[in-house]
């Protein structure tokens, strides 16, 4: 069925043509937590099933006109980093409310047909999560049943069709507006059911970190495209000059420009050789254009075990001369590849720097293979800060090659898929936030214990290949002692089927040694691989009877 032109925000309609390298995005037609995201300190999910397509139909004509779009939340969120850049802190009363809504391949299925469903051009889109569970590394139920058997949420024969998600700055807000939103009494017999729903917040007492204490989403890919036909009004600001050609092009220090066809279907994306834009494929249905692929893992933190481990592991470590006086804080930041506060061990070796941490230009300004040379910016942007620049770590000996963030970015470091352009295709957008409260610290020093208490984290993240972006990070990567270079799995979110996990961690004078663990810190407990469909699409296809 062919759409209607988006209509096109204020700022969009100036006369003045689009700048020739990056093209306009549809910013009034893209749901806004895809390229922009949220960022709210209260996230709600809700897992829907359709039993009445007509009726669901009809809710969804309801819900429509309350679905955010790019336009509205990367405005807000300009606003918000302008309002705080000048105070100095987050702005008061400067609050916004936002719903977006995802489908699975049954739902579209119901809701289209089976041929426009297996449109969608993903076969693990199509698949859905429970059927590449194991892939993943998701193990099986110890009573025998599949990975997904114990699932809260997405087991086999129980994925939801929808889900919905509501975000806030306030609590009361997101409660007022999930209470409009979900179905009710006013909804035709047959709506969809509400079968599952969870909040995911923000720490109080850390805010922006996950629940094994480090500083979460700090580093993001630059999505390329002009918001507006006036020149040079683009969705990520350039703070740098231009690469030369040949080089990967940052808009700050540490963030990549990708094309957004990594992320948006309808789009150019990045050639894995060169970097360079590729026209986007063709899409049949026409109505996946501005659409995105979200994957949602809830993943539960065993808060008591990492840390446990972390002092266990770290003090068998410091009684070897390779690693003389090496605490837990120091090898959490060695797997992980930041300390606490999000500051890269690259860039501060040997300490937490939570100066460092705060300064945005800073914190993603590294890379792992070569010495990172200082940035050029722009004239009239500030230059960052002179903290010490991280210097070439090819083989691993200050940030280890199996740490997290070096397992699911290798940044300038070749992969066994290719060289940093191939790398750029791999990036996805997070958008995930914590569940459950957090890990009450142990009085005194003493030993972490298990409290019984659930948490985790809502990971989400938007994509345009779940096979050839998340799930190789996890499958191929994460849970590989091999790649993208060999030492060891990521013992953060790796997986592994006999459930035992090692790293080798080096040192430059020739110090070896293995770390082994049979536990596992993060567990799969729930989710599912979802299309989020353009706004348009949403009110032409989906919700038309």
């Amino acid at each position: 069925m062919p759409l209607k032109p988006p209509r096109r925000s204020r700022s969009a309609r100036k006369a003045a043509p689009p700048a020739k390298d990056e093209g306009l995005l549809e910013v009034d037609d893209i749901q806004g937590n895809i390229l922009a995201g949220f960022n709210k300190d209260y996230q709600l999910l809700v897992a829907l099933a359709i039993h009445d397509p007509a009726a669901a139909k009809a809710w969804l004509s309801r819900v429509a006109p309350h679905i955010s779009s790019l336009a509205e939340v990367s405005q807000f969120n300009q606003l918000f980093r302008a309002k705080r850049k000048r105070l100095g802190h987050d702005p008061v009363g400067l609050i916004a409310t936002w719903a977006n809504i995802a489908f699975s391949h049954d739902g579209l299925a119901k809701l289209t047909s089976q041929a426009d469903a297996d449109g969608v051009p993903d076969d693990a889109f199509r698949q859905g999560l429970p059927n590449r569970a194991a892939n993943l590394g998701d193990r099986p139920a110890a009573d025998g049943q599949p990975a997904s058997g114990h699932w809260v949420v997405g087991a086999v024969d129980r994925v939801p069709d929808i889900l919905l998600i509501v975000a806030s700055d306030d609590p009361a807000q997101l409660d007022c507006v999930a209470t409009q939103l979900c179905p009710g009494a006013g909804d035709l017999a047959g709506a969809p059911d509400v079968i599952w729903r969870e909040l995911g917040e923000t720490r109080n007492d850390l805010p922006g970190h996950e629940h094994f204490g480090f500083k979460d989403g700090v580093s993001q890919p630059g999505v390329r495209g002009l918001v507006s036909r006036s020149p040079d009004v683009y969705l990520t600001d350039r703070l740098l000059r231009d690469a030369s050609d040949g080089e990967i092009s940052f808009a700050s220090p540490g963030v990549p420009l990708v094309w957004p066809g990594q992320f948006v279907f309808g789009y150019p994306s990045s050639d894995r050789n060169n970097g360079r834009p590729v026209p986007p494929q063709a899409l049949a249905p026409a109505w996946i254009r501005n659409g995105s692929l979200l994957v949602f893992r809830r993943l539960r933190q065993d808060v008591a075990a990492f840390h446990a481990f972390l002092r266990a592991a770290s003090a068998s470590l410091a009684a070897t001369p390779d690693f003389p006086g090496l605490t837990a804080e120091r090898l959490g930041a060695m797997l992980v590849g930041r300390w606490p506060s999000g500051a890269p061990i690259a860039r501060s070796p040997a300490q937490e720097n939570t100066d460092l941490a705060k300064d945005a230009l800073s914190v993603n300004d590294f890379l792992f293979a070569s010495d990172t040379p200082a940035p050029t910016f722009r004239p009239g942007t500030r230059p960052a800060k002179n903290f010490p620049r991280a210097t070439a770590d090819p083989l691993g000996f200050v940030c280890p090659r199996p740490a997290h963030i070096r397992k699911v970015n290798p940044r300038d470091q070749d992969s066994d898929q290719g060289d940093v352009f191939d790398t750029l295709t791999r990036r996805i957008l997070r958008r995930g936030i914590p569940f459950g409260l957090p890990f009450p610290t142990p009085p005194g020093g003493q030993l972490p214990v298990d409290d019984g208490v659930e948490r985790g984290l809502h990971f989400l993240c938007y994509q345009t290949s779940i096979i050839e972006q998340f799930e190789l990070l996890q499958m191929d990567w994460a849970n590989s002692t091999d790649n993208p270079k060999p030492h060891g799995h990521d013992l953060i979110i790796g997986q592994s089927m006999d459930e035992r996990r090692e790293v080798q961690l080096f040192t430059a004078v020739g110090g070896n040694q293995s770390l082994q663990t049979d536990r596992t810190f993060v567990t799969m407990t729930g989710g599912g691989y979802f299309f989020a469909p353009s706004i348009g699409a949403l009110q032409q296809v989906l919700a038309t009877p």
